[in-house]
């Protein structure tokens, strides 16, 4: 895959994950308020699995721009 559609579907991907805060946040039954651990699944979604996440794209499209 060309490095610049690696990019495109990295950044797509970046910002379907971060509709998911919102989606969370305002979906019917509200799950975004369950706990987990004490806290929300909404926090541990963009608290945690976010970032993780977004930053394993990262890495993996920028290492296959280096190869």
């Amino acid at each position: 895959m060309p490095i610049a559609r690696a990019r495109r579907t990295a950044i797509l991907l970046l910002l379907v994950l971060l509709a998911g805060v919102p989606a969370l946040a305002l979906a019917p039954a509200v799950p975004g308020a369950v706990r987990l651990a004490g806290l929300s699944l909404l926090w541990w979604y963009a608290a945690v699995v976010v970032p993780v996440v977004a930053a394993g794209v990262a890495v993996l499209v920028l290492a296959r721009a280096r190869a």
